[in-house]
């Protein structure tokens, strides 16, 4: 699987690798759906991807809406360059939610 989820004292870890597309879009909504608490802290790292589509960006989108705080670390070319793509830098990877 190119994602994992894993529970923290701070709340919830994401960590997306390889290549996360349309075909993952239905699972990972399912297993963020199944441990995510409104309010909930979310981290995002995505180090190790190399590829991710606009469903999964919209996702991300929606998740931070739900997440008390919601941070992108570890940053990798392939995440920023989709998110400027999409124009979604304001809405994934603004100061203002660090």
């Amino acid at each position: 699987m190119p994602f994992a989820i894993h529970a923290t004292e701070a709340g919830m870890l994401l960590e997306l690798s390889g290549g996360v597309t349309v075909r993952h879009a239905q699972e990972l909504s399912k297993c963020v759906a199944g441990r995510l608490v409104s309010g909930m802290n979310v981290r995002v790292d995505s180090r190790n991807l190399e590829d991710i589509d606009t469903s999964i960006l919209q996702m991300l989108v929606s998740l931070r809406r739900m997440a008390g705080t919601f941070v992108v670390q570890e940053a990798s070319a392939a995440f920023v360059a989709a998110v400027d793509r999409c124009a979604l830098r304001r809405a994934l990877l603004s100061k203002d939610l660090l």
